[in-house]
This record gives C-alpha cells, structure tokens and sequence, in this order.
C-alpha cells in the first residue's frame, strides 16, 4: 500500500479571550471586572487566568501571589485618580477654598464612578503599600496637593487657623466618609434617592467647607474705630 501523508489536524476554531499583547495589564483588569462582578475584595490569581484563557501558572510569572496583583491594581487606581486630580485642579479658580472644593469633589467622582477600585484600595490588608514606591508617590502628591490648599486657604482667612496637617486629615475623612456611605449603599437610610445621591455628597461637603470658613470669619477682629479728633466734631 503506497504511504499517504497524514493530515494536519485541523486547529480548533474556539476563541480564547486572550492571545497576545500585554498580560499583565489584561491581569490587572480583569481582576477588577472579577470583583466588580463578585462584589468580593478576595480575589483568585487562578480565577483571572481562568477568565483570560490563560494557563493558571501565567499570571505568576508577572505576580507571585494575589497580594502583589492586589498592589499592582492599587497602583494603577491611585495614577488614575492623582491624573485626575491635577487635570481638575488645572481648571479650577485660583481661590483656595473654590480649589478645596474642586479637590473634594474629584475625590468624590473617583470614588463613585470606580467604586471597586475604590473598595480595593481602602481596604490595606488586600495589598502591599509600603513597598510600592508608586504607591507612595501618588499618595503623597495627592496628599501634599490637599496640604498646601489648606495652607492657602487659611492664609486667606478661609479657614480656621491652627495645624494645617490634621485639618487636611479632616477633610481628607470627609470625603472618604461620605464616598464610602454611597459606595457600600447606607445613602437610602438617610432618604436619600438613587438619583441623588452624588449630588448630595458634593452638596453635603459644601455645606462643611462653608460653614468652617463663615466661622472663620466670624472670628476675624472687627476693624477698631478711632474716635473723632475735637476738630472732627
């Protein structure tokens, strides 16, 4: 019998959700579409490989563990919010406290437009912060932004006086606190309806920034009156 090549066998026509191109950004992606979907902060480094189509073993050739996955989403969301920060705050007034105000409500709109990314990044226990240095970087800048506006702020009787470093805190807390209302659903026990609950939060945070710089202000010194000279009168 004369020898008849064999056929290839014919390549399967089923389509992976991922081919080539860069893994590791596709790992941290689909990490958060995971926990956007599972509404859980644990997340399995093998349940991301296996959303991607990947081999189990991949996604640890870029990240050991899931805490290190964890520390790479926490980076990339802090760039995204630090971006989002300087862009905001380069059109916004010059006026300390409008730029306060703009810096607030960034804050707020990052929070609510990711609020997995948010989740994720609040809670420390998920990821390593001290050994990213990127980590450390976008913190600080942001950080110092809200620093140095508190500083400008009370230089222009905004403000009350005193240590500008615990009132960024609070006001820093402010910000968290409310976001962290809306994004683990507490906003409908204060009768406060879906459609309005963003503005609400931002709303909310005027009415404290507003009400620090009128008491401010109320204790400013009146300006002293002299009394008329004899020739005056």
């Amino acid at each position: 019998m004369p020898n008849t090549p064999l056929k290839a066998a014919p390549r399967s026509s089923v389509k992976r959700p991922y081919h080539h191109g860069n893994l590791r950004q596709a790992l941290i992606d689909t990490a958060v579409t995971v926990a956007d979907e599972s509404g859980k902060d644990l997340i399995s480094v093998r349940e991301v490989a296996r959303r991607l189509g990947v081999s189990s073993g991949a996604p640890f050739r870029h990240f050991p563990n899931r805490k290190s996955l964890m520390t790479a989403v926490a980076e990339e969301a802090t760039l995204r919010l630090r971006l989002r920060v300087e862009r905001d705050l380069r059109d916004a007034p010059e006026d300390p406290m409008a730029r306060l105000k703009a810096l607030g409500r960034t804050f707020i709109e990052w929070a609510l437009n990711h609020p997995t990314q948010f989740r994720l990044v609040s809670a420390r226990s998920l990821f390593d912060f001290n050994s990213s240095a990127s980590l450390n970087v976008h913190f600080d800048v942001v950080r110092d932004t809200t620093l140095n506006l508190v500083k400008q702020a009370q230089e222009a009787a905004q403000l009350p006086p005193g240590c500008a470093q615990h009132l960024a805190l609070a006001l820093r807390a402010l910000v968290y606190g409310l976001s962290r209302m809306q994004v683990d659903g507490q906003l409908p026990q204060w009768r406060v309806a879906d459609a309005q609950q963003r503005q609400s939060l931002i709303l909310s945070m005027d009415l404290i920034l507003d009400g620090l710089a009128l008491g401010t202000q109320a204790r400013q010194p009146s300006p002293r009156i002299k009394p008329l000279s004899p020739r005056q009168t």
